[in-house]
């Protein structure tokens, strides 16, 4: 039973929560910009993964960027308010904000906290 409780304690997603992921810019659904996304997450608290990977676990390190414009890019550094890497075996937050204008992804999922 302890086990059991402990597991529950620790999941913060929701079950039916749908991951956003692993590569990719998404746009922040309160801030639609015409032509630069094809996919959209909404704002909230999100948890950070790492992208799983075949044996030997050697996928490239996590990483996402909070933009406050397009392009969404490290090659962009005016447009990034925020930065954060995944760590392999241990879940990371963020929180995306409604004046967040996309999301960029690489081999990282986003799952609903």
């Amino acid at each position: 039973m302890a086990c059991a409780l402990a597991g529950s304690v620790l999941s913060t997603a929701p079950a039916n929560a749908v991951p956003y992921g692993s590569n990719g810019v998404f746009g922040v659904t309160t801030q639609p910009r015409d032509g630069w996304a094809t996919t959209y997450i909404p704002p909230g608290r999100y948890r950070v993964d790492q992208s799983p990977s075949m044996q030997p676990y050697q996928s490239p390190p996590g990483i996402w960027f909070r933009c406050s414009n397009f392009p969404c890019a490290a090659t962009f550094p005016a447009n990034i308010i925020g930065t954060g890497s995944a760590i392999r075996d241990a879940p990371t937050f963020v929180d995306i904000l409604p004046t967040d204008v996309a999301v960029a992804l690489l081999n990282v999922t986003f799952t609903p906290a």
